[in-house]
């Protein structure tokens, strides 16, 4: 009889042996949470499309000039020289990858004043007359740009480009004034004219050069170059102050600008220009057990 009990007694502790260890193990950790999502902006239209704003400052080149009055006597400007404008725009643009992006910007140009002087000589009928003109007026612009751009590579977050634009500009001459002097074979007199405002729109293109700088996955910053050809200007026609007579307008025949602007680029969606950024796997502790 006894030997029946301790049989029974080992077979039961021998069953319960695995259930005890079993029951004794680590239970398995799940992973760990996500760390939560860093506060900041973030893109929320599609990869590659951005928007843009520049500021800057140019050198206006106004070399060239065209009176029909004064040309018809074979007449001849000078004195013209070079003057500073400011401009401000913005743009939309698509980035398709590193390397090649496009955009379309709106700008407008201020600030820029002219002078210029002319000389011809004629004769009025009774004699020869010789006259003089001083010309000043104010020039500002509405520039409309399609541009192309190549990335060239990024060291240490700095992309240099250089692009190209083409697009369409619309010139105006506003507050324009003639003062002049005239000898006709005896004392000099003076005469005055003023001219309305005169707008003059066509063809402009621009060549470009830069560099990039990317302050974080949605925001670059810029600094860059531009030549840029505005097509033509003219004033309204000129009114005599003294006489009811009016001229042709004066025109400028050709508007060149060295910019040197500043700007920024806010990517939608998540460029990273420096590089991919190494993703870290989970970690999981092991499964202890302990008998």
């Amino acid at each position: 009889m006894g030997s029946l009990k301790t049989l029974a007694l080992a077979s039961a502790v021998a069953l319960g042996v695995p259930a005890f260890a079993s029951a004794a193990d680590f239970p398995i950790s799940s992973p760990p949470p996500p760390p939560p999502e860093t506060l900041g902006l973030k893109g929320t239209i599609s990869s590659g499309v951005y928007l843009r704003g520049d500021i800057g400052v140019g050198q206006l080149q106004t070399s060239k000039y065209y009176q029909q009055d004064v040309a018809s006597v074979n007449g001849t400007f000078f004195g013209a020289g070079d003057t500073t404008t400011v401009f401000a725009g913005a743009g939309l643009g698509y980035r398709f990858n590193n390397w090649f992006r496009v955009d379309g910007t709106l700008e407008y140009r201020g600030g820029a004043h002219f002078s210029v002087n002319d000389k011809l000589t004629y004769n009025n009928g009774f004699g020869i007359v010789q006259q003089s003109n001083s010309y000043k007026g104010n020039i500002s612009s509405m520039v409309a740009l399609f541009n192309a751009y190549v990335d060239l590579g990024t060291w240490y977050c700095l992309t240099p480009y250089i692009g190209a634009g083409i697009g369409y500009a619309t010139n105006t001459i506003s507050g324009m004034t003639d003062q002049g002097i005239v000898f006709a074979g005896g004392p000099s007199s003076a005469t005055l004219g003023t001219a309305g405002n005169g707008d003059k729109s066509g063809v402009a293109w621009a060549l470009m050069a830069g560099v990039g700088y990317e302050v974080n996955k949605n925001l670059t910053l810029e600094a860059g170059y531009r030549y840029l050809n505005l097509g033509e200007a003219q004033s309204g026609r000129i009114q005599n102050a003294f006489l009811n007579q009016s001229y042709a307008p004066l025109k400028v025949k050709e508007l060149e600008s060295h910019d040197f602007k500043i700007g920024m680029r806010w990517n939608f969606g998540e460029p990273d220009c420096c590089g991919p950024t190494e993703r870290v796997a989970p970690y999981y502790p092991p499964t202890v057990r302990k008998f």
